[in-house]
């Protein structure tokens, strides 16, 4: 079914991925549905190709042979050639009209997000629900940031409870309270990033100030159980300092927030920027020390009744 942006209401919204059989981001065998569009510019970000708000194409060079014919079809000019095989589209003047997806006939080019109805997406997600009944498991929503689409997102939740599956909303949590709490009694389990306990490097690093994420998970806390997640960023959030005043503050929250995930930075998430043309402003290659996030796993552990590495 064919759908346009004139038509979007709460029953239709963007993904980029349906993710099945996962055993991460929840209880259980989990399958994860990643909604288009983020609210925040994390530079560390692992899937670029989900913070615009709207499908978009990105060049993937594996595939490309610098025939040039996208540049050619290309009618506002977006597309040039860098080098003879290596295509870059400029986001600004790109209007996603996909007249260079029509010409390519190599693959050289990928779309990422498409439109879909709450009910394309749970027959997706029922496929996986023999796995949910023997594991506890069920639907995670993810993104980008699923509250970037909110009536979509709570639509999805609200038809997922209807038919008896699990949820999970994993959330950076900037977004207005009343968002977040027209979506409460539909999620089982809250999944929610907490980047840095600073403000000034919150906003350098991810584009925004920190103190609605914060706000809106003591909210969310009084009301529903949580897991905090902690992107482990080197040089960026890993000071004891910011450790030291994140696991107080998590433990502040009370006996809601069931543990917490320290999730270190991925080292190859830059091959996927080399892959779409964009600037990565991390090591490429390089794992986080095991023995520090030990040390980080200790300086937690006092403060929560769990504390684990990886989702």
């Amino acid at each position: 079914m064919a759908i346009r942006i004139d038509q979007l209401d709460d029953n239709i919204g963007i993904i980029t991925n349906i993710q099945f059989y996962s055993i991460y981001d929840g209880p259980g065998i989990r399958t994860n549905v990643f909604l288009k569009g983020c609210n925040l510019r994390c530079r560390w970000c692992h899937n670029p190709e989900g913070v615009s708000r709207w499908p978009e194409v990105f060049p993937y060079y594996p595939n490309c042979t610098g025939c040039g014919e996208c540049v050619a079809a290309c009618p506002s000019g977006a597309i040039t050639l860098i080098e003879p095989t290596k295509p870059t589209i400029d986001k600004v003047k790109c209007t996603s009209c996909f007249q260079c997806i029509e010409v390519c006939k190599t693959q050289g080019l990928a779309v990422f997000g498409k439109f879909v109805t709450v009910n394309q997406v749970m027959e997706e997600v029922e496929k996986d629900k023999p796995f949910y009944e023997n594991s506890g498991g069920g639907m995670t929503l993810s993104g980008g940031d699923p509250t970037n689409q909110p009536d979509f997102c709570r639509a999805l939740l609200k038809s997922a409870k209807e038919r008896g599956i699990n949820t999970c909303l994993d959330t950076n949590g900037y977004a207005e309270w009343e968002t977040i709490e027209s979506m409460i009694e539909y999620v089982d389990w809250f999944l929610w990033d907490i980047k840095s306990m600073d403000s000034h490097a919150h906003k350098d690093w991810a584009g925004v100030g920190n103190e609605r994420i914060l706000e809106n998970v003591r909210k969310v806390a009084q009301r529903a159980k949580l897991r905090i997640r902690f992107p482990v960023i080197p040089n960026i959030n890993d000071s004891d300092d910011n450790l030291k005043k994140t696991a107080e503050f998590i433990e502040s929250l009370g006996p809601n927030v069931e543990g917490v995930d320290l999730l270190p930075y991925h080292p190859y998430a830059g091959a996927k920027y080399r892959l779409f043309c964009l600037d990565y402003n991390f090591p490429i290659g390089e794992g986080y020390n095991e023995d520090r996030l030990i040390e980080m796993m200790d300086i937690f552990e006092p403060h929560v009744s769990e504390v684990t590495i990886g989702g």
